[in-house]
């Protein structure tokens, strides 16, 4: 995995997170869909299996993980289980850094931010409506849709989950149409993101 995909696949946050594994305080430094990187101060025998919590944008996380390497102060842990709400998140906080990366390219410094709760919440990335999936194919300079029982990424275009914002939509629209072949790769990795992510059911 490329370090380009390992950063679409982190949590954005700015200073290590309060948490707990088992009855051990943390400080999450580093979290991914497979393991987090924790700071302790107490000692942390490796090997040792716990239930891992914490709160990200006011989201409680739980899950059952070990620690599989340990540093001076530090433990990396490896999740033996997955989470619904880390994996949205997760998804969110990819939605975030595409965002960012437009607003860069487009030299908008104001919505140039990661980790914005405000834009977290108005993204709107998770609503409840239709189940499935919507693949979007670009013909020349014409998109067109359908809606998909599966999560298949097309040759020209992308495929996201049904449940996706219209605002969302349109800017992976745009940043596809107007980009070059690293936008569209990129956008097609949000996307691909975006299907990982647990279907809600209305």
């Amino acid at each position: 995995m490329d370090d380009e995909r390992r950063q679409f696949q982190r949590l954005n946050f700015s200073k290590p997170i309060d948490g707990w594994f088992g009855d051990y305080a943390v400080r999450l430094r580093d979290v991914s869909a497979n393991g987090a990187l924790v700071e302790h101060d107490d000692v942390i025998e490796e090997g040792a299996r716990a239930l891992l919590r914490f709160y990200f944008r006011r989201e409680e996380v739980e899950l059952l993980a070990e620690t599989v390497r340990r540093g001076d102060g530090n433990a990396g842990l490896h999740f033996l289980e997955t989470s619904e709400t880390l994996n949205k998140l997760l998804a969110e906080s990819a939605v975030e850094l595409l965002m960012a990366q437009e607003a860069n390219a487009t030299g908008d410094r104001e919505h140039n931010v990661i980790g914005d709760e405000t834009l977290t919440s108005a993204s709107g990335a998770f609503r409840i409506h239709l189940g499935g999936y919507v693949t979007w194919t670009l013909d020349g300079e014409a998109w067109t849709c359908r809606h998909s029982l599966l999560p298949d990424q097309p040759l020209n275009g992308f495929t996201v989950s049904a449940q996706e914002d219209e605002t969302q939509v349109a800017m992976l629209c745009r940043t596809y149409a107007d980009g070059d072949e690293e936008a569209r790769r990129l956008t097609r990795l949000l996307a691909e993101l975006s299907v990982a992510a647990p279907q809600s059911t209305p």
